[in-house]
C-alpha cells in the first residue's frame, strides 16, 4: 500500500511529525534518507544523487580511470558539501529517521480509513475514483467508463498516471535545483569578482 500523507487532518500533531519526515525535493516521505554532513539536514539518497549529478556533471565513478570526489549545496541551508569519491553513497544513513518513518507508516496502516478519505465519484455516490480518463484529462471511477460519460474514452489505472506525473514533477524539480546550484555558484563567483575589483 503506498502511503499518502495529506489524509491526516491539518493541524495535528500527527501532521506536524509528517511535515518534519518530508524530503524537501520530492516532497515524499524520505526513502533511505542520508545525512548530509556537516549541516544534518536529511535527503532521500535518490535525490541526494540527482543533485549531486547535476552539480557534477563530469564526475567519474568506479567505473573508470579517474575517481574524484565531487561537491553540491544542501537544498535546505544552501551549505556546501564536499564528498569523497565514493559520492553520495560515502554519506551517512539516518538509520533514526529511516525507523521514525517505519513506525510512522505502520501506525497509519493501522488505523481504519472513514469512507470520507476516498474521493467519491459524484455521479455514482457509492463508486471510489479509481481509474483516471486519459482522454478528458480527469480522474474518474469505473462505473463511469462502463455506464457513464467516459464509457468511449480511453482510461488508465488511477495509480500509475499518478506515478507518471510524481516522476515527471520530480525531474522537473530536479533540474530547478540543479539550475539554482549553478545560478547560486555563478553569483558566488560574480561576488568574488566584486570584492576582488574593489
Amino acid at each position: 500500500m503506498d502511503f499518502q500523507p495529506s489524509i491526516l487532518r491539518d493541524g495535528s500533531p500527527m501532521e506536524s511529525l509528517e511535515k518534519q519526515l518530508l524530503c524537501p525535493i520530492c516532497l515524499e516521505m524520505f526513502s533511505k534518507p542520508v545525512v548530509i554532513l556537516p549541516c544534518q539536514h536529511n535527503l532521500c539518497r535518490k535525490c541526494a544523487n540527482d543533485i549531486f549529478q547535476a552539480a557534477n556533471p563530469y564526475w567519474q565513478s568506479r567505473g573508470s580511470s579517474i575517481i574524484s570526489g565531487g561537491r553540491f549545496r544542501c537544498p535546505t541551508c544552501r551549505h556546501e558539501v564536499l564528498l569523497d569519491r565514493h559520492g553520495v553513497y560515502g554519506l551517512q544513513r539516518n538509520l533514526l529517521v529511516e525507523n521514525i518513518i517505519d513506525i510512522y507508516k505502520q501506525e497509519f496502516s493501522s488505523r481504519p480509513l472513514k469512507k470520507g478519505e476516498h474521493p467519491m465519484c459524484k455521479d455514482h455516490e457509492d463508486e471510489r475514483i479509481n481509474i483516471y480518463c486519459v482522454t478528458c484529462e480527469v480522474p474518474t471511477c469505473s462505473m463511469c467508463k462502463v455506464f457513464g460519460a467516459h464509457k468511449d474514452c480511453e482510461v488508465a489505472p488511477l495509480q500509475s498516471i499518478f506515478q507518471g506525473q510524481k516522476s515527471e514533477l520530480n525531474n522537473c524539480i530536479s533540474m530547478l535545483v540543479a539550475g539554482n546550484d549553478r545560478i547560486q555558484t555563478i553569483i558566488s563567483q560574480l561576488e568574488d569578482s566584486c570584492r576582488s575589483t574593489e
